[in-house]
């Protein structure tokens, strides 16, 4: 790598840092403040708390981050006339962001990992010591899947079991069976129903044909990737975060079922493509911030592109939660301005070429 790139990777990195370690202080300091009088009397409890704070930040702290850490290097660049020295020695302008954009682009990369892992549901943990609800159990899930109407009296999705499930096997609008299971276990992708007390309906509704014929079984498997977290996220009262294998699981599961699937897919786009939106960004600001500061005041364009920044962050975050809210389309909401924006960056990258 040359003298250059790994000087210029340093300063933006180091801006990153600093300044993605000040937000989060900031945001972990605002959530105390304003959760004091919640937080649990243990201390472990509590340390617990502030170190789920910080992660639940990074979702909001670290895009806006990636962002202000160009803008922050790039003046302090100008300021020194390092910038313009690199531009006086033959580096091409494109040469100079690329390592800002490749580490970018890689913390975004590992962001949009770690969304793959419980560290997306970091708000939901801090939210139940917050609440003093481990362990709370989802009641009264009334759902369909393969054809067949489910209802769950209670579930805990921590043990993974079930108490008081009744299946009603529906052909068309005629009824074939129903089943009562006291208790099941999920194991191996499937539930082990147990204690289960099935009725099976005659197709020949007619005097002195074959009644109803009734079945009791000990234990029973069924209901093949019907996951406690799938049914725990179409329950709307209790959805609150995803990661993103669960998020993918709960619209296969219910894609063919008549479920509202645009709030499930505005949380995958939230989670895998709108992160991206900082490393182009990146991109874009830079092409346009000031070369010298001879013809230009630093600190007003400063607050010009942190504004612009803010502002176009705000619009993405928006559209974000009009698409969560099925007001607009999750796919014009968040995946074509992430779209626009790399188009645009892509632009600009070869019109400096």
């Amino acid at each position: 790598m040359n003298l250059y790139a790994r000087y210029v990777g340093w300063v933006y990195l180091k801006s990153f840092l600093i300044i993605f370690l000040a937000l989060e202080l900031f945001y972990v300091g605002i959530d105390l403040l304003t959760n004091l009088k919640d937080l649990p009397s243990s201390a472990n409890l509590q340390l617990l708390y502030v170190g789920l704070t910080m992660l639940t930040a990074t979702s909001y702290v670290m895009p806006i981050s990636l962002v202000f850490a160009i803008i922050v290097a790039h003046i302090n660049m100008v300021r020194s006339n390092e910038l313009i020295s690199f531009y006086a020695l033959g580096v091409s302008k494109n040469a100079l962001i690329l390592p800002p954009f490749f580490i970018s682009l890689c913390v975004t990369i590992i962001y949009v990992g770690l969304n793959c892992t419980p560290f997306a549901y970091a708000y939901e943990f801090q939210k139940n010591i917050a609440n003093a609800t481990f362990g709370k159990s989802t009641t009264d899930t009334f759902l369909k899947f393969e054809g067949k109407f489910i209802y769950i009296k209670e579930l805990n999705l921590l043990e993974k079991t079930a108490n008081d499930l009744r299946i009603f096997d529906i052909n068309g609008t005629n009824l074939v069976s129903t089943a009562f299971a006291k208790s099941a276990d999920f194991q191996d992708n499937r539930w082990l129903l147990k204690d289960m007390n099935v009725t099976y309906l005659p197709s020949n509704l007619e005097l002195g044909a074959k009644g109803l014929e009734v079945q009791n079984i000990s234990r029973s498997q069924g209901l093949k990737g019907f996951t406690p977290k799938s049914i725990q996220s179409a329950n709307t009262s209790e959805r609150t975060s995803f990661s993103i294998p669960d998020v993918l699981d709960f619209i296969f599961t219910f894609k063919d079922e008549g479920v509202e699937l645009d709030g499930a897919k505005s949380v995958f786009y939230t989670l895998a493509i709108a992160p991206f939106f900082a490393p182009f960004l990146v991109l874009i600001l830079y092409y346009h911030l000031p070369v010298t500061g001879r013809f230009f005041n630093l600190a007003f364009a400063t607050f010009v592109f942190v504004v612009s920044t803010l502002v176009v962050w705000g619009l993405l975050f928006v559209l974000g939660k009009f698409s969560q809210n099925s007001v607009i389309l999750p796919e014009l909401g968040i995946v074509l301005p992430v779209f626009g924006l790399m188009l645009y960056a892509l632009y600009l990258l070869k019109t400096h070429r």
